[in-house]
């Protein structure tokens, strides 16, 4: 995908699926985004070609083409069934009553693969781009939630705040999830609730002062999201 907008992602991703989709339509569609997230990590995005996609999915290059015009819009799909799957959740607190970090880091756990795509940007990052822009959303969305609910409002500009917390969350998602893949010669990786523990933490501390003394006491009993 070169260059590219976020807007294009969105109206590059497939929207014809009904609630009902034909099983093998969708058949169809799991093995290609399939293949193309196990091609994407051993080879890069870049390396990937048509050919090597039917291949390793088990179709023809006639069926690709039926659903997709090339390897970018594949990938644009994949993006967009990463967003809906992971940040509608993580929007919506589901299910009831769960922790929206809980909610994000238990997707990471069961679907690593697809989310490593697009956390580490292939694609020319606009697959990431658009997790990061939805991901700020839900924060600015958490953010008028808590002021509303009493809590203080950021000691910083809000919109450099909410910048911050996004990235944070994202670039400790994608060492998370990297930490135990293969050829990785990092350290076993931190327990997840241990990893929203402190990210929560870190979301108070946003909230304080550099001289407020609650800075130093702080555990991270307020919740992020």
């Amino acid at each position: 995908m070169t260059g590219g907008t976020i807007a294009e992602l969105r109206e590059q991703a497939p929207t014809g699926l009904s609630a009902r989709p034909d099983p093998r339509v969708l058949r169809t569609h799991v093995a290609l985004h399939e293949a193309m997230v196990s091609l994407c990590l051993e080879v890069g995005y870049r390396a990937v070609t048509i050919d090597q996609l039917v291949e390793r999915a088990g179709v023809t290059r006639a069926t690709f083409y039926t659903h997709f015009r090339d390897k970018e819009h594949l990938l644009a799909a994949i993006a967009d069934q990463v967003v809906s799957d992971v940040l509608d959740r993580f929007q919506q607190q589901a299910p009831a009553g769960a922790d929206r970090l809980q909610v994000l880091f238990e997707d990471a756990e069961r679907h690593p693969d697809r989310l490593r795509v697009v956390l580490r940007g292939e694609g020319d990052g606009v697959a990431l781009r658009l997790f990061t822009e939805r991901m700020a959303e839900v924060i600015t969305e958490r953010d008028d939630e808590a002021v509303a609910g009493g809590a203080m409002p950021l000691a910083v500009d809000r919109r450099l705040a909410v910048r911050a917390m996004a990235g944070q969350i994202i670039e400790v998602l994608r060492w998370w999830i990297d930490t135990d893949a293969p050829g990785s010669h990092d350290t076993p990786r931190l327990p997840r609730d241990t990893v929203i523990a402190q990210l929560r933490t870190t979301a108070l501390l946003g909230r304080l002062a550099t001289d407020d003394p609650r800075r130093t006491a702080a555990r991270g009993e307020e919740h992020l999201a």
